[in-house]
């Protein structure tokens, strides 16, 4: 093992790359060293739950015997990937027993290119059944730990992925995100991630919907995680593209960021008039961090809001959302769902009713919501004239303890848990709040570790910007990451 290769477990993918094009690393050496260090710190975490090494040492050994810079931009870099991308020589079960033996003959597209710009597969992240929570456990590969505190969760869906990028088991991700599935973790885990704009990243041989299935779902997105925010423009360069039978025709050119300094950013904070759950320590800690952003001479305003309902946007999301969800849902779950909604009297507010409402809407009523979405859209178009980056929580509270508590598959099982926020029980799917506010109106998001934590568990911040701007909050954290100095790992990732 190369002496050096030791020093950078917990490096950016930018620099390992570096040592890689300079030969003073080598992908074998580096793919050994994610390996060993896997078998070290996996079975505490249980992030990586399927490898398959033999394949990836015969693509690491190629990539070294390449001419330096010949082989793509990702030449040599050992990955892994959340286990709802379809991943050739590796099962994708997105955590459904059904699919548990379920080995793809092509890969998904995303996955497509990062190989083909160079980087090497080799292993798969655990995720939620049907990557439909916030917590990453499903009967397949059972449950993933967060590496800050083993007893809490690392967040959903891509929970192992972002488990993996904390640990040091992997330089970066790809993740997926409906419903935070890329902020959540990144927030639970204290690293980066990017929710891209919607259509910015090719989703065919994403699970869900299940394998073989070839439109395009509306709000759901696809985009990278990592260690260091300079790592997620990388890939997000290799990720942009049409859908394939786009490809004739169209190209993606993601526009540069609005501004290179950190003080040019025209900042809004939004964290409260929103109703949205969000615990108070959570709450002073984002404060804080915006104190951090005026030291360094940012103008953050706290009163700029958009001329958005926030009651009416998050019924629009969810309605969405579960319309989306529902596409190839057996009969019998919808059935179940109507029975929970009628069993619950929570009346028409609740999480049972609006759901079980959304499942049965017809194809004009869910025209309807797009074409409502497209006005919501368009209102934050307008109010991304004057304003660059907003700034809002990702979650109601930092990661919490596992509970796995409920009765009845997916969703359905959420419906008697509870966050606890300043004390008091709230909906445990008040978790989507925060993450819809983007997901809706078909934002780039980033998750942004502050630099701040809450009873020592990372506080993560999401910069919102504009539609098709994806640069623009990847820059952002960029320039943060300079101002805070990188971020800490957790101490096992330090062992």
């Amino acid at each position: 093992m190369n002496a050096l290769a030791s020093q950078f477990e917990l490096q950016s993918a930018t620099t390992l790359l570096e040592l890689l094009r300079t030969r003073k690393l080598g992908s074998r050496e580096l793919l050994d060293l994610l390996v060993l260090r896997a078998e070290r710190l996996n079975p505490a975490l249980n992030a990586i739950v399927h490898m398959n090494v033999e394949a990836a040492r015969e693509a690491a050994r190629a990539a070294d015997d390449m001419a330096p810079g010949t082989g793509g931009p990702l030449q040599g870099l050992p990955m892994t990937l959340k286990d709802a991308f379809e991943v050739v020589g590796m099962t994708a079960s997105c955590g459904i027993p059904e699919l548990a033996d379920h080995r793809p003959d092509r890969d998904a597209d995303a996955v497509a290119r990062l190989r083909a710009a160079g980087a090497i597969p080799f292993g798969k992240t655990n995720v939620p059944t049907l990557a439909g929570d916030h917590q990453s456990v499903n009967p397949v590969h059972g449950v993933t730990n967060n590496p800050w505190d083993v007893t809490r969760t690392p967040g959903g869906s891509s929970g192992g992925a972002a488990a993996a990028v904390a640990a040091g088991l992997s330089p970066v991700e790809l993740g997926s995100d409906i419903g935070g599935s890329i902020r959540c973790p990144a927030h639970f885990c204290g690293i980066y991630g990017h929710k891209s704009s919607h259509g910015l990243v090719p989703l065919r041989g994403h699970i869900p919907p299940m394998p073989g299935s070839l439109v395009p779902a509306p709000l759901g997105v696809a985009g990278p995680m990592a260690r260091d925010p300079r790592d997620l423009e990388l890939l997000l360069d290799v990720l942009a593209a049409p859908e394939e039978l786009e490809r004739r025709a169209w190209q993606i050119r993601v526009p540069p960021s609005r501004h290179e300094q950190l003080r040019d950013f025209r900042v809004v904070l939004l964290a409260d008039h929103t109703g949205f759950s969000a615990d108070a320590e959570m709450l002073q800690a984002i404060s804080g961090f915006a104190g951090d952003l005026r030291l360094a001479g940012v103008s953050v305003d706290e009163q700029a809001r958009p001329d958005i309902d926030w009651a009416s946007s998050d019924d629009l999301y969810v309605a969405l959302l579960f319309r989306v969800l529902s596409a190839d849902m057996p009969e019998a779950l919808v059935q179940l769902t109507e029975k929970a909604a009628h069993d619950a009297a929570q009346g028409p507010r609740g999480y049972p009713a609006r759901i079980a409402q959304a499942m049965r809407f017809s194809y004009s009523q869910t025209h309807a919501l797009l074409e409502e979405q497209q006005r919501l859209c368009r209102e934050w178009a307008r109010f991304f004239r004057t304003t660059d980056i907003v700034l809002a929580p990702v979650m109601p509270t930092v990661a919490f303890p596992h509970d796995h508590s409920g009765v009845g598959p997916g969703h359905l099982a959420q419906y008697s848990r509870h966050h606890v926020v300043d004390g008091a029980k709230v909906p445990y799917m008040n978790g989507l709040q925060w993450p819809g506010i983007a997901t809706i109106a078909n934002l780039p998001a980033t998750a942004i570790p502050t630099g701040r934590f809450v009873r020592g568990l990372p506080v993560g911040v999401q910069a919102i910007g504009p539609y098709l701007e994806d640069r623009t909050p990847i820059r952002f954290a960029q320039r943060v990451h300079e101002l805070l100095g990188g971020i800490r790992a957790p101490q096992m990732a330090l062992g």
